[in-house]
């Protein structure tokens, strides 16, 4: 019987260096396949960028729950940090990254501020003023009625269910 601590290794590895345009993944079993990028026709290249641009963008909305607006911030800050020549947003070291789409739409609804605007600023903001801002009564509020609808859109969403009491 394994022991409850081990834990199998990875199924595969990536890792790549932007410097020599080279990639690996190195598999759980040890195996490991190299890629060059320069190796690559000029047109593939080219579709290899956009690809991965494109996923990138998509991965920024990820967590959205299908609110659009969510969405469309995400995407527009994830554009901008790449646009200034920036690939992940700043953070404080061990910082993980907040969710801060909810806590923006609220901000966006109670101050009528643009919400890609808001998002940006709750973005760059650490974790006490993001805190300070979740306290005040009107934001609670607002995340209070952002939550129900989007659990009154589920439920519209979900097939009836007859529930036996």
């Amino acid at each position: 019987m394994a022991d409850a601590e081990t834990k199998a290794p990875k199924f595969a590895e990536k890792e790549y260096d932007v410097e020599t345009m080279q990639g690996s993944i190195t598999f759980g079993d040890g195996t490991s396949m190299d890629f060059e990028v320069n190796k690559l026709a000029p047109e593939i290249q080219k579709t290899l960028a956009l690809h991965g641009l494109m996923q990138k963008l998509g991965d920024s909305y990820a967590g959205a729950k299908g609110d659009f607006g969510t969405a469309k911030a995400s995407v527009q800050s994830v554009w901008d940090q790449l646009v200034e020549g920036k690939w992940r947003a700043a953070k404080a070291a061990g910082e993980a990254k907040p969710r801060t789409g909810e806590l923006a739409a609220a901000i966006a609804r109670v101050t009528g501020k643009d919400l890609v605007e808001v998002q940006s600023k709750v973005a760059e903001a650490d974790d006490a003023k993001r805190k300070a801002w979740r306290a005040l009564p009107a934001i609670a509020a607002a995340i209070a009625e952002i939550r129900a609808e989007k659990a009154k859109a589920l439920a519209a969403k979900s097939e009836s269910v007859a529930i036996e009491l």
